[in-house]
C-alpha cells in the first residue's frame, strides 16, 4: 500500500506546472521514481517503527504522540504568522480575537466530546452461586457520546480526496480535450472548501459516526450479558426490550456527537477562510491533539497510581471529570 501511495505521489509531482509552465521535477526518468518511491517507502517503515518502539518503552500510543508532537511544534509558526498578518493590516483585531474565542471555544467543546457518557442506571438481582450469596447491586452502564473520535473525521476525507486523488494522476493542464475538462471539474467541484465538497463531508462525517459505532458497540449482547448475570435496566425487562432500550439510546446520544464533531471539523476551516487568516490547525487536528492529549494523561495517572503514587490531578481524577448526560 505504501509502495502504491508512493508511486501516485511521485506521479503527482511530476504534473505539478507551476503557473502552466514546465514540470517542477527536472530530471523525470526510472531513475527518479525508483528513488522517490524509495525514499516516501523507506522513511515511512521507519516512523512507523519509531512509533512501535515509543508504544513499547513509553506511554500512549507511539504513532499518535509523532503526530501529536508534529502538529504542536507548527504552533509557534503559526501564532507569528497570525500576528504577521494582524501588523500587516489584513486582519483586524476583532477577527482575530474573535478567532481565537471560537477556537478556544471549540477545544472545549472537543474535550467535552470525548469525555462525554450517557450513563444507564442498572441494577443487579441477589444470586446464590454454591454456597455463596452475592447481594444485588447498583451500577452503571456507561455509553459514550462520540464512539468516533477524529476516525469519522479522516474517513470522510479520505473518500472525498480518493477521486480528486486519482484524478490528478491523469491532469495535464497544457491539453483541452474533453477527458481533461471533465478532471479538471471533478478536482474543482471535489476539491476542499467547495460547497459540494463541504455537503458531502458533513453527511460522510455523520454517517461513518454512526457506522464507527455500530461496529464498535453492540446493544444486544451487552442487553444478553447483563441477562446472564442478572442485570436489569429498572422499568425494562431483560433482552429484548433492554437492548432497544440501549440503540434507541444510543442512537439519540450518537446523533448529538455526530454534530458536535460536525462542527469542529468544519467551523475552523470555514473561518479561517473568511477572515483570510490561513489557519493550519482545522478540525481534524483538534480532535487529534485533544485526544492524543486526554489519552496520554489518563495513562500517566494510571501508571502513577499503580505505584501508589498521588497522581498529578489532585482534587479530582480525569475519570470523574468526564461529563455526563
Amino acid at each position: 500500500l505504501c509502495i502504491f501511495q508512493s508511486l501516485g505521489m511521485t506521479y503527482m509531482l511530476h504534473n505539478v506546472t507551476p503557473m502552466g509552465g514546465a514540470s517542477i521535477v527536472l530530471n523525470w526518468g526510472i531513475g527518479f521514481q525508483i528513488t522517490t518511491v524509495l525514499t516516501l517507502t523507506c522513511g515511512t517503515i521507519f516512523i512507523m517503527w519509531l512509533g512501535e518502539q515509543i508504544s513499547e518503552r513509553g506511554i500512549g500510543n507511539g504513532m499518535s504522540i509523532l503526530i501529536f508532537s508534529g502538529i504542536v511544534a507548527a504552533v509557534p509558526r503559526e501564532i507569528s504568522a497570525m500576528w504577521s498578518l494582524f501588523e500587516a493590516g489584513t486582519v483586524t483585531l476583532f477577527e482575530l480575537v474573535f478567532f481565537l474565542l471560537i477556537m478556544t471555544a471549540l477545544i472545549a467543546l472537543t474535550v467535552v466530546i470525548q469525555q462525554a457518557y450517557r450513563k444507564i442506571p442498572v441494577q443487579y438481582a441477589q444470586r446464590i452461586v454454591g454456597r455463596k450469596v452475592y447481594r444485588g447491586q447498583s451500577t452503571q452502564l456507561p455509553l459514550k457520546v462520540d464512539y468516533s473520535g477524529v476516525i469519522a473525521v479522516i474517513f470522510a476525507s479520505s473518500v472525498l480526496v480518493t477521486p480528486t486523488t486519482i484524478a490528478k494522476l491523469f491532469e495535464n493542464p497544457n491539453n483541452a480535450n474533453a477527458s481533461q475538462t471533465l478532471i479538471q471539474t471533478m478536482i474543482q467541484y471535489l476539491s476542499p472548501g467547495s460547497t459540494l465538497y463541504t455537503v458531502l463531508y458533513a453527511i460522510l462525517i455523520v454517517f461513518f459516526c454512526y457506522f464507527y459505532t455500530a461496529i464498535t458497540f453492540n446493544p444486544t449482547d451487552v442487553a444478553e450479558n447483563m441477562k446472564k448475570y442478572g442485570g436489569f435496566i429498572p422499568g425494562l425487562r431483560p433482552g429484548k426490550s433492554t437492548a432497544e432500550y440501549i440503540d434507541q439510546t444510543l442512537s439519540r446520544i450518537t446523533l448529538g456527537g455526530a454534530l458536535a464533531v460536525l462542527a469542529i471539523a468544519i467551523i475552523p476551516d470555514f473561518l479561517a477562510k473568511r477572515m483570510s487568516i490561513g489557519w493550519y490547525f482545522g478540525g481534524t487536528t483538534l480532535l487529534i491533539v485533544v485526544g492524543v492529549a486526554l489519552d496520554t494523561m489518563k495513562q500517566i495517572e494510571s501508571h502513577l497510581l499503580m505505584r501508589h503514587y498521588e497522581g498529578f490531578m489532585k482534587s479530582g481524577k480525569l475519570k470523574s471529570r468526564s461529563a455526563s448526560f
